[in-house]
């Protein structure tokens, strides 16, 4: 009877789950993604800077296409455009997922950007998100049904998990 109440109660308080102080997510589910040559991707393994990941992952994967420039479409309502994007993603709640915020500073798992790019999937995000509407699909749309490369990814990871801040 003893050892049950303590497993009890170490299944109760031993196990909390604390967000702020999650694990890194396994590299496992990151097998959607492929590692890249480019020029632009191997780059991107040396920044985890807000400017760098403007300059070359929104300015010119995202506001180029037409979709995230600020328009009055549903894409548009998110305006990665430069000056802009900041202010657009970082604790921005999504317009997809009402419960859930784009960029959540210093926890890549909770932040609904990294679901929509395909670094997560929908149920490995924290809280599991729900499943992204087939009229939607994973980001970004221009790019042939191929995510960003992992290299690219990963910036955006590193920038959200140190903070998220607009350096």
């Amino acid at each position: 009877m003893r050892a049950l109440l303590a497993a009890a109660v170490m299944l109760t308080f031993g196990c909390r789950y604390d967000l702020d102080h999650a694990p890194p997510l396994p590299d496992a589910i990151q097998a959607s993604c492929t590692i890249s040559t480019s020029s632009a991707c191997m780059d991107a393994v040396n920044h985890s800077d807000f400017t760098w990941i403007q300059d070359n992952i929104f300015t010119k994967q995202c506001v180029f296409s037409g979709c995230h420039n600020g328009g009055n479409t549903d894409a548009g309502k998110i305006d990665l455009r430069t000056g802009r994007a900041f202010a657009h993603l970082v604790n921005v709640t999504s317009n997809l997922e009402k419960t859930r915020k784009l960029v959540v500073p210093s926890s890549s798992a909770q932040s609904y950007l990294q679901v929509m790019l395909g670094k997560i999937p929908p149920e490995m995000a924290s809280p599991p998100a729900g499943p992204i509407l087939e009229t939607v699909g994973v980001m970004p749309q221009n790019n042939g049904g191929a995510l960003l490369c992992c290299q690219k990814l990963d910036a955006i990871d590193r920038w959200i998990t140190a903070g998220a801040m607009n350096n």
